[in-house]
């Protein structure tokens, strides 16, 4: 994409006089700012989407939230709770999280990094240390507490998120459709990468009757397999034409960390299967794929080093744009993956995040946007002027931004399909 082809709108407010009573963002692009409204942010958004021909997005924990909590408010009530319940456990794991963040330079009292204990007490259990039966005590207990708090039921308490991802995959499948009114039925694909283990992307996949893949076969027992990411239905309701069309939009999803419907059976990563009787196969192994740090996820072969790859491939396409919220930039290799494909010309990036100015030095956010001012960096965060100073960028907003037809206030969003093209 070309430099100037996702320039912040000209119309968009440099300073604004009054106080608004509706919230407020910040566009940024190297050290360019301007201030805008929600109903302004979603036209500079749209006009993104109608343009990109190449969409990928990168979705972090924050997106799930409240019906997910965070993996540090899990850990933090899960030490409190062993405390209470189960001393000498809480004994081992808080000796084990002393080592780790001492590793870190971190302060073992604040430590809530599950996926790096996990990581680190599965290198210890397998090197077959004489502390590896207490590590793996450790283990469990970390792993079943991270597990109760994803594995929740997606039923009306948590519609308000579900919605929110529907309104976001809805509005990247409109997208595409748009460009393949244009002719430009060959980018008809988002690929979606996520480092959530939840299942709201493919509860609103399949809710929005969206076509997609996970890396897993249409079986019985759906085995991992990095060939299905490059396979494509055909609409065979076009069939008469003079050539065969692939069904369009169409999504390809990658759970970079993995998932809570993930098991390990007969050697095989597989997806545990929606039917109870099938289902019953696997009660054999309930081994689940755990939560792993990237850096040690990519020396675990398949399924981790192959979304991984894919990831590789995808931000080298050309004229590739990646969208991320609800990502802290805090997985280091993934974002210097980003970081380097910034490199290129042809890459842009477009981060939803909290304002960095409010954010700690040193924090990951914060780093990730100090070293990534480039002009094809662009950062969109509540305005310090917004009526709720100090607060994240939600991902319902997000899903505002990018879904279609919504309505702020007394302010609709241009266009019959809020596709406006951004330079209106």
């Amino acid at each position: 994409m070309s430099d100037n082809a996702m320039n912040i709108p000209d119309d968009a407010p440099s300073d604004v006089q009054e106080e608004s009573p509706t919230s407020l963002f910040i566009l940024q692009r190297g050290a360019t700012r301007r201030e805008v409204n929600a109903s302004e942010a979603r036209h500079f958004v749209q006009g993104i989407l109608s343009r990109s021909i190449n969409l990928a997005t990168l979705i972090g924990s924050g997106a799930s939230t409240p019906a997910i909590p965070l993996m540090g408010e899990t850990f933090r009530n899960m030490r409190a709770d062993l405390k209470l319940k189960d001393p000498e456990l809480s004994t081992l794991l808080e000796s084990r999280i002393t080592k780790i963040a001492r590793r870190d330079n971190e302060d073992p009292a604040k430590y809530s990094n599950i996926e790096n204990l996990l990581s680190w007490l599965s290198q210890r259990i397998e090197g077959s240390l004489d502390s590896a039966d207490e590590d793996k005590r450790v283990s469990d207990a970390v792993r079943k507490a991270f597990l109760e708090s994803v594995d929740i039921k997606y039923n009306t308490e948590h519609s308000d998120v579900l919605d929110s991802y529907r309104r976001f995959v809805q509005g990247l499948g409109i997208s595409r459709q748009i460009l393949a009114r244009g002719g430009q039925a060959a980018f008809d694909v988002v690929n979606l990468f996520t480092t959530n283990y939840d299942l709201f992307h493919e509860m609103a996949l399949e809710s929005s009757d969206y076509a997609y893949v996970d890396g897993f076969s249409n079986a019985l027992m759906p085995t991992f397999s990095p060939r299905e990411y490059h396979r494509r239905p055909i609409d065979l309701d076009e069939r008469f034409r003079d050539h065969y069309e692939p069904v369009n939009p169409f999504f390809r999803l990658y759970k970079m960390h993995g998932s809570i419907n993930w098991r390990v059976y007969d050697g095989n990563v597989v997806r545990a299967p929606k039917f109870p009787d099938i289902a019953d196969e696997y009660q054999g192994d309930k081994q689940l794929i755990a939560p792993m740090t990237s850096k040690y996820a990519l020396t675990q072969g398949t399924p981790y080093s192959d979304m991984f790859r894919e990831f590789v491939n995808i931000l080298a396409v050309p004229n590739t744009v990646l969208l991320t919220c609800g990502f802290s930039f805090a997985d280091s290799h993934i974002s210097n993956l980003i970081r380097q494909a910034l490199a290129r010309p042809d890459f842009t990036l477009l981060a939803f995040v909290g304002n960095p100015a409010e954010t700690d030095i040193g924090s990951p956010t914060r780093d990730f946007y100090d070293r990534a001012g480039g002009a094809n960096a662009y950062f969109v965060y509540p305005s310090e002027r917004d009526p709720k100073p100090k607060r994240p960028l939600y991902f319902s907003e997000f899903a505002d931004f990018i879904g279609p037809e919504i309505t702020f206030g007394d302010d609709a969003a241009s266009g019959s399909l809020g596709l406006g093209d951004g330079n209106e």
